[in-house]
């Protein structure tokens, strides 16, 4: 990706793991972890 003139800023945000099937685990500030969940309320486009 990073070879293709708009991919230059590209940056890995993440990975999947076997440890965590179908849940998005995000790393603290404390050096925890915690399971983050859904958006409340009806999901819609933004608009802008």
């Amino acid at each position: 990706m990073r070879a293709h003139p708009h991919g230059t800023g590209a940056t890995v945000i993440g990975s999947c793991v076997e440890e965590h099937p179908g849940m998005v685990v995000v790393a603290t500030g404390l050096g925890g972890t915690r399971v983050l969940d859904l958006p409340l309320g009806e999901q819609l486009p933004r608009i802008c």
